[in-house]
C-alpha cells in the first residue's frame, strides 16, 4: 500500500469493508463503507445489499 498508493502504514490501514461507487465516463463517486465486523464480512455485507438493489 505505501508503495502503490504512497499512503504512510502508521496512518492508514488497508482493510475490507468498503466498495467503491463508480459511474462509467465519470469515475469514482463515492464508495460504500461497513465496519464493525470482521474485514471479510464487512465487505460481504456491502456486496450483499448491492446486489439486492441491483436485483441480481
Amino acid at each position: 500500500m505505501e508503495e502503490s498508493s504512497l499512503l504512510s502504514s502508521f496512518e492508514y490501514a488497508a482493510h475490507g469493508g468498503a466498495f467503491p461507487i463508480i459511474i462509467k465516463n465519470v469515475g469514482v463517486v463515492g464508495t460504500i463503507t461497513v465496519s464493525g465486523l470482521a474485514q471479510e464480512d464487512d465487505h460481504a455485507l456491502v456486496l450483499a445489499v448491492i446486489k439486492e438493489f441491483l436485483g441480481l
